[in-house]
């Protein structure tokens, strides 16, 4: 579907589903990490996450948009204080529900959560790391996605994390994002993966700001 059929309305209905469908599956657990869309145990979450905190090199503000209950926002603080690094944390998020059980999560940073699409919030400031996934928005725009945060979410040196995470039970051989991200004109600075059981489930993607077109 190009984006010239994909009228607001029907980005709308997009939307409201994927809102829907997350807190249907998130919701209902107790451990964090499940309730954060993760459906293995804690182990494989560090080692499929960890890259993510992998990719901060400095201290900063981080935002992770599809913030889910705050459980990656919080593993990345414990992360990267281990290296002596001061992140200031940021969330966004399209359900209202999830973003709650954040706040609760972090209740030191509840004023930094905030609910909304991505798509088209308003970003009430830029920052320093952003995280997202291009599946949070339909195919037909996710390159103009791409574009819209590297032009109105990321301070001037600020830097792009973009995430891929994959199923055990995935092909192997199934492409990853990388190569479509370079189709559209993203530089590509870096790539950390994250493993487990000698299978590759995460990808993350470094782009600068200053670097890409």
């Amino acid at each position: 579907m190009s984006q010239s059929v994909m009228n607001v309305k029907e980005q709308k209905k997009w939307f409201d589903s994927l809102k829907n469908k997350l807190e249907q599956i998130y919701i209902p657990h107790k451990e964090p990490w499940k309730q954060s869309g993760f459906s293995g145990p804690e182990g494989r979450w560090v080692k499929c996450r960890k890259p993510i905190a992998d990719c901060i090199e400095k201290s900063g503000t981080f935002l992770d948009i599809g913030c889910a209950n705050g459980y990656l926002l919080e593993c990345i603080l414990k992360w990267t204080e281990e290296r002596n690094l001061n992140i200031i944390p940021f969330g966004l998020d399209l359900s209202e529900k999830l973003v709650v059980l954040a706040k609760e999560r972090l209740p030191e940073y509840k004023g930094n959560f905030f609910i909304g699409n991505a798509w088209e919030w308003n970003n009430p400031m830029r920052f320093d790391y952003v995280r997202t996934e291009i599946v949070y928005v339909p195919e037909c725009l996710q390159k103009q996605y791409i574009e819209r945060i590297i032009s109105l979410y990321l301070k001037k040196n600020g830097i792009l994390l973009v995430t891929e995470y994959r199923s055990r039970r995935d092909d192997i051989n199934k492409p990853w994002i990388d190569k479509m991200l370079c189709d559209w004109g993203f530089n590509i600075n870096k790539q950390v993966s994250g493993f487990y059981d000698n299978k590759e489930l995460t990808r993350v993607w470094v782009l600068s700001k200053r670097q890409t077109i």
